[in-house]
């Protein structure tokens, strides 16, 4: 059976060299791991349109219990001003996710998988995006989204590593919380950084000019202590031919 190493750490009480093994649907009936591209919708908008099917695995978090509120709440006045200690830290647990590609065509196939994601307070969805102009590039995923070739009838394991579910989560909250871009946060190694620095909300350029003001500092940097970790992972599958992904 395809399984999924899930390292919860302090939330299940596991240590970090006792990895859990989630089934997928056994955290949340909202999963839905199992996708067939016979199911393909349109997603994305206008020239970045593109055919995918897209699911959803939910990590098993506990709700906060008063030890871990009494542990949140001192960490949090060790916390600069204006800077929240989340529910879900990054030190708590670490993520990886695998799955399993089937080609049910007698033809070869080229796949792309993009990994996005969800922490307490944030969804990544590129595909709701609309880019800044006709020329722009599309929004990126957090993960993926390379060009993988699958022989007719073949079956391709993969996974998406420990790091890279890292490197994901720092992304987001550096998206969503320090409103740095998103080009700049997806295509930067962020994930030995020890803090970020939030900056002032991306804006239009002003008429007459296609630069968007410069962004400026904005409170306090974020610690890596208070970053956030993620509490639900998406996955987009890409391809034109008729196939299946199993992932957990």
């Amino acid at each position: 059976m395809l399984r999924n190493a899930i390292l919860l750490g302090v939330l299940l009480g596991a240590c970090a060299n006792d990895p859990q093994y989630i089934d997928c649907g056994s955290s949340d009936t909202m999963d839905s791991c199992h996708l067939d591209t016979a199911n393909a919708v349109m997603m994305g908008t206008g020239d970045n349109a593109f055919s995918a099917v897209q699911g959803s695995i939910h990590v098993p978090v506990r709700p906060e219990t008063a030890d871990l509120t009494k542990a949140r709440m001192t960490l949090q006045a060790t916390m600069p001003a204006g800077v929240d200690v989340p529910l879900y830290q990054l030190d708590q647990y670490d993520v990886s996710l695998e799955y399993t590609v089937k080609n049910l065509d007698s033809t070869p196939g080229q796949i792309k998988i993009g990994l996005n994601a969800a922490n307490e307070v944030f969804a990544w969805d590129p595909s709701m995006i609309m880019p800044a102009g006709n020329e722009s590039p599309p929004p990126p995923d957090l993960a993926g989204d390379v060009p993988i070739d699958l022989q007719a009838n073949g079956e391709y394991d993969g996974l998406f590593r420990e790091d890279q579910l890292l490197e994901a989560a720092i992304d987001l909250d550096q998206i969503s919380r320090g409103n740095i871009n998103m080009y700049a946060a997806t295509l930067t190694v962020n994930k030995n950084d020890t803090s970020f620095q939030p900056l002032s909300a991306e804006q239009a350029p002003p008429m007459g000019s296609d630069q968007p003001p410069m962004q400026t500092a904005m409170g306090s940097a974020v610690p890596r202590a208070a970053f956030r970790n993620l509490v639900r992972v998406d996955i987009v599958f890409k391809t034109e031919s008729h196939m299946t992904i199993d992932f957990n």
